[in-house]
């Protein structure tokens, strides 16, 4: 069989091409191209499932509105009747009911008592609501993967440090076990290095374990796999404001589960006019046109064209209405509650978040000065092992106390970049700084209703500092708590320092306590103890357990509102007061030792915030009862 030219030619190309292709496409893949901080971190909150549903849900509540946009227009019905019915008078003159008609139906809306013109309102703050939620979904998101990034970045490095300790440990280990053989060693020695080497390789394994999940959270956030080189990013490097207070104010006008509560602060007080509506007329016009009628009906009235107002007005409705809008009431000041929460919990993040910028930027500085230091130190050491002055396990206590150093220090700065991701985050600013967006959303002007629901405050607790200067000058010198004796000037090696001797002091008799205020949290407007509230209260055990036998009135208290009334309040101390003691007479408490009273917002020991109340009031106190 043989090939013409043309074929022949045709052959060689496609071979060309199809060796070209596969080597492209082998050395493509074999490189893996390095994908950008801020291209994953857009296909994050473009692709991610989480984000994904509440953007469908955002669309759904948009064409909901568009929707109820079709009650201001007209609408258009062509309509059919076949009727049959038992005749009971013979009607010849075309005046009978007709068999059969046809007719165009047109009907238009007047007057509603507004209450179409209030839903479309409702519903477009509810579209801004699931908005607003998509946002902080995707805030929430991207500071998941940035957490999740930094972590693979973090191990990584971490990784590293891990080899090269477990390299140094296993290597002096081999020099100490050969001292040993050698008979110029202890056994001791052996397995003081043994036990240093097993740290490290724990270390090792605890690192390349830690470095793995990250990838996986990585992988389940961003889709895909990463690659193996990943770019560092700067966003921390963009800053943040010189306070906390201008840290809180930006984060009160851009943080999106505020505005997210604000909008649904509008809804309400939107869908509250929607029912209120139903307590005023209805108008409606119809226009009836004939189109075709059956010959037995054509002077039929039903075959009439016609043109038709109609008002409804509702007289009684068995206080349906009346309750709807109580129902819509009660939703408003859900909405508020929400805000306020929102507002707690925007500036407890930011708060915490921009108080570990600080300290963390202020550990750095030490944890740099106690790396470089332990860096002089272990070579010091290593010197001083070539002149015999120091052992292989001084060597060894120095390594690992250089590797815990290098380890502090980068989860140090790791850790302040993080802090700089969850300020931007709580401030709804993250996606911004990282200069990520999604650009399949609207973007909607700011209200000047924002302004006036937010009642956030940019109040924050002072920053806790240290007077190193008062401490060291309040201290006890230091001969009064050791004695250091003198070295020899030719002594290469450390004396521990002896405590002096102390003379017997006969121990001071214990005063008991009269009361004991646990910090015991509920949930909102419960009397079920959080889990976080165990611990505190087997603490309060002890104290109880030294009081002997005494009695005990367990006294609940809670805080006042403007909103707050005296009877439930009454209720909830008493109920949590009663929760108190079930959960100590599980723990062992007599039964007999207890009374559990509450009293209610009577017994304020702090100001309460008309508002917000005051964390101080909301407690629980253990009163030892004298005999």
């Amino acid at each position: 069989m043989t090939l013409n030219k043309n074929a022949t030619h045709f052959l060689i190309k496609l071979l060309i091409t199809t060796f070209i292709c596969l080597q492209f496409g082998n050395n493509a893949y074999a490189a893996g191209p390095v994908v950008s901080f801020k291209d994953m971190v857009e296909k994050t909150v473009t692709a991610n499932p989480d984000v994904q549903l509440r953007y469908h849900q955002f669309l759904e509540s948009d064409y909901e509105k568009d929707a109820m946009l079709a009650g201001f227009l007209p609408k258009a019905n062509i309509v059919g009747n076949y009727t049959r019915q038992q005749n009971l008078t013979s009607v010849t003159d075309g005046n009978a009911e007709p068999r059969y008609n046809g007719y165009l139906l047109l009907s238009q809306m007047i007057f509603d008592g507004f209450a179409t013109y209030h839903e479309v309102k409702r519903l477009s703050h509810v579209s801004r609501v699931r908005y607003y939620e998509l946002q902080s979904v995707m805030q929430n998101i991207t500071l998941e993967f940035v957490r999740a990034y930094l972590d693979s970045m973090r191990f990584t490095e971490l990784t590293e440090l891990a080899k090269n300790n477990y390299v140094v440990h296993k290597q002096l280990f081999d020099r100490i076990q050969e001292r040993v053989t050698a008979g110029v060693a202890g056994k001791v020695d052996l397995e003081q290095a043994a036990g240093r080497l097993a740290l490290a390789e724990a270390n090792l394994l605890e690192m390349t374990t830690n470095s793995h999940d990250a990838t996986v959270r990585i992988q389940r956030l961003y889709g895909e796999i990463p690659t193996e080189t990943l770019e560092s990013p700067a966003f921390f490097n963009v800053g943040v404001e010189s306070s906390v207070s201008d840290a809180l104010k930006v984060a009160y006008n851009q943080n999106p589960d505020l505005l997210s509560a604000i909008e649904s602060i509008q809804s309400s007080q939107d869908d509250i006019k929607t029912k209120q509506s139903r307590y005023m007329p209805r108008l409606d016009l119809q226009a009836h046109k004939n189109l075709e009628v059956s010959s037995d009906g054509r002077l039929n009235s039903v075959a009439a064209d016609s043109v038709q107002l109609t008002m409804n007005f509702n007289l009684f409705n068995g206080f349906a209405d009346y309750n709807s809008v109580n129902q819509a009431a009660q939703q408003l000041n859900s909405s508020k509650d929400m805000r306020d929460r929102a507002c707690l919990d925007t500036r407890q993040t930011v708060n915490i978040a921009y108080n570990d910028i600080q300290q963390l930027q202020e550990q750095e500085k030490y944890r740099t000065q106690h790396k470089n230091s332990i860096e002089n130190a272990r070579e010091a050491y290593r010197k001083q092992f070539d002149i015999g002055r120091r052992s292989l396990l001084d060597l060894l206590d120095t390594e690992n106390e250089y590797f815990q150093a290098k380890l502090s220090l980068a989860n140090t700065q790791y850790d302040i970049k993080m802090a700089y991701a969850r300020v931007y985050a709580g401030q709804g600013q993250l996606l911004n700084k990282i200069g990520a967006a999604r650009g399949d959303l609207p973007q909607y002007a700011r209200e000047d209703y924002m302004n006036s629901e937010n009642i956030c405050q940019s109040l924050a607790p002072a920053q806790i500092s240290i007077d190193k200067a008062a401490l060291l000058a309040d201290a006890k010198p230091l001969s009064a708590t050791y004695i250091i004796p003198k070295v020899p000037n030719n002594s290469s090696k450390l004396i521990e320092p002896v405590k002096p001797a102390e003379a017997a002091v006969p121990e001071a008799k214990k005063i008991l306590s009269n009361k004991v205020v646990p910090d015991v949290q509920f949930e909102t407007n419960s009397a079920k103890i959080k889990p976080v509230s165990y611990p505190v209260l087997d603490n309060a055990l002890n104290i109880l357990r030294e009081w002997g036998d005494a009695s005990v009135e367990i006294a609940g208290h809670t805080d006042q509102r403007n909103t707050s009334k005296a009877a439930y309040n009454q209720k909830l101390s008493e109920a949590r007061a009663q929760a108190v003691l079930k959960y100590l007479v599980k723990k062992g408490v007599a039964l007999k030792r207890l009374t559990a009273k509450g009293y209610g917002f009577s017994q304020p020991i702090a100001e309460n915030d008309p508002k917000e109340g005051s964390n101080i009031n909301r407690r629980v106190e253990l009163i030892r009862l004298e005999k």
